[in-house]
């Protein structure tokens, strides 16, 4: 017969190991849902003015003729929108430069090359999404 100690360890350890599952399927979870439902709306512009349209045209329960009337609304924000990141977009670069500059004069070397290569990796990522986000 066990013992009540090992009986608790079990309990405890089985406890631990469904909570540890619950965050992993969470987490992938979460994942699945940014890369496939997320993804779209950051990538098309379309796709952007159809789910913004399609969530109003639910919630709000708009008529076909109110539809037609804010649709237009909407596609002008979003142009807006793209306007106004186009404009700032050296001027919110110009601010991460200088403050980054700022953090390398308080690191080593090893700090500065790191920190280097995170900037790198970040460039080519922003890069390979700005294009396709605000198409001048």
């Amino acid at each position: 017969m066990m013992s009540a100690k090992v009986i608790r360890w079990k309990l405890i350890s089985g406890l631990l190991l469904v909570f540890a599952l619950g965050i992993l399927a969470g987490s992938v979870g979460t994942g699945f849902y940014l890369k496939h439902r997320l993804a779209p709306l950051i990538k098309d512009p379309r796709a952007r003015k159809a789910f913004i349209m399609k969530k109003l045209s639910k919630e709000l329960n708009l008529t076909s003729d109110q539809k037609s009337k804010i649709e237009p609304i909407v596609e002008q924000m979003l142009e807006k929108r793209r306007e106004y990141y186009l404009k700032n977009r050296q001027e919110v670069k110009t601010i991460f430069d200088q403050g980054f500059a700022q953090i390398s004069e308080e690191l080593n070397e090893d700090q500065r090359q790191k920190l280097d290569g995170l900037r790198e990796k970040f460039r080519r990522r922003r890069g390979e999404r700005d294009p396709k986000r605000f198409r001048e």
